[in-house]
């Protein structure tokens, strides 16, 4: 920040010197204004006070609505600049017919802006996960998500009026998409934000909060799938293939994917819950440890699942949005059939082994079979739930494992 304020007083000398020659060499008004806008050197530095303005604004903002930065903070904002600069020089390049003063002055403002958006996703998952918010924060993060969507959406009124007054493709079709998926982007975050608040005055206590949270991240990546596909298409058939979007159009593809294969499975097992998980009876609360491991809350029903493990049947739901096993041991929550009758059929066929050595009759080689067969499927059910595992992990509310600390 001194550094900069030390760059913001040179530039503004430099400028404040350029145009007091231009005055006072020309002595009239129109001469001034042509010299300072053909001197190469003049303009230079008008252009470089603008950018410099440009960055003092924003560490204002920054200072106002979010203060001293995190590690964490700085450390997102440090590598996501420098993948949105490379992203930004493909798009001049496909732009390059368009390029002036007053987009390059828009280039660095969209930057800007998404920093600021970064900041504010971030700050917002720094407030989820912390017991005690002081309220001052909480108005800071209100206030500054609110001054997000209204830069948004006046940029974005710029970007469209541009598109309509001229009523051609234009660099103004790059400026509408980008600030269409910022805006989009604050109300989910403002949204989650909404929903960490309403479980935070019910002391935890909210059972659908996890459930409306996957449905609206389902929601914003349809959005946002939707949004790049008619970007990529317009940009497409007016300018040829955009390349800067080719790496978000896959990302943004794959996480609703993954997110649609989440559904799925998630309402395959929850579509029957009372019958595929029994309720534990009192004498297997007893005999077990009556917290549940998810949420670190003392249990008077629970569900039971096929390993043994016991949960609340409202943490079991919001676990298996993510994940697919035990939260203790790690065993699939619905045994791999697949893998089992492979792992039988693999036994079952090795040379000199009879087809009916361990499935027919019981004989005294049933049981060492079953045994492999057992080890062989724990195995299976291990890699699976590893594979699970390394892909994504649900960590239990803070502010509910900090009422036991």
């Amino acid at each position: 920040m001194i550094r900069l304020q030390t760059y913001a007083v040179f530039s503004l000398l430099a400028t404040i010197t350029s145009v007091y020659y231009a005055f006072s060499s020309r002595e009239q008004f129109y001469p001034a204004m042509v010299y300072l806008s053909t001197s190469k050197i003049c303009f230079v530095l008008l252009l470089n006070t603008g950018l410099v303005a440009m960055c003092v604004a924003w560490q204002l903002v920054k200072r106002v609505f979010l203060g001293t930065l995190r590690e964490a903070e700085v450390e997102r904002l440090n590598e996501q600049s420098w993948r949105e600069v490379v992203e930004i020089l493909f798009a001049v390049t496909i732009f390059r017919q368009d390029f002036s003063v007053s987009f390059l002055a828009m280039v660095a403002a969209l930057l800007l802006v998404k920093a600021l958006h970064w900041l504010a996703q971030k700050r917002v998952e720094y407030i989820e996960t912390t017991p005690s918010v002081p309220m001052l924060s909480h108005i800071r993060i209100v206030s500054f998500m609110l001054f997000l969507l209204v830069v948004d959406c006046l940029f974005l009124a710029n970007s469209l009026g541009s598109l309509i007054q001229k009523r051609e493709a234009s660099v103004a079709i790059f400026f509408s998409f980008e600030y269409m998926i910022l805006a989009t982007s604050t109300v989910s975050t403002f949204v989650k934000y909404v929903f960490y608040v309403s479980d935070m005055l019910a002391e935890g206590q909210w059972e659908n909060k996890a459930v409306y949270t996957f449905y609206l991240e389902l929601i914003s990546d349809l959005v946002h799938l939707s949004l790049y596909m008619l970007f990529f298409i317009a940009i497409f058939l007016n300018y040829g293939v955009p390349l800067h979007l080719i790496r978000e159009l896959y990302e943004t593809f794959r996480n609703f994917r993954i997110r649609i294969s989440d559904y799925i499975r998630y309402r395959k097992v929850t579509s029957n819950m009372n019958e595929r998980f029994p309720d534990a009876t009192p004498d297997e609360l007893d005999a077990s440890d009556v917290t549940c491991i998810i949420c670190r809350e003392e249990m008077t029903t629970a569900k039971k699942l096929l390993c043994g493990h016991l949960f609340h049947v409202h943490c079991l739901r919001s676990w298996l949005q993510r994940q697919h096993t035990c939260p203790t041991c790690r065993a699939p929550i619905i045994p791999p059939d697949n893998g089992r009758a492979a792992s039988a059929q693999q036994h079952g066929a090795q040379p000199g082994v009879q087809p009916g050595a361990g499935t027919g009759t019981p004989s005294s080689g049933g049981a060492p079979t079953e045994n492999v067969n057992m080890r062989q499927a724990k195995l299976e059910a291990a890699a699976s739930a590893a594979s699970l595992y390394g892909r994504s992990f649900a960590y239990p509310p803070v502010n509910t494992l900090n009422r036991y600390v």
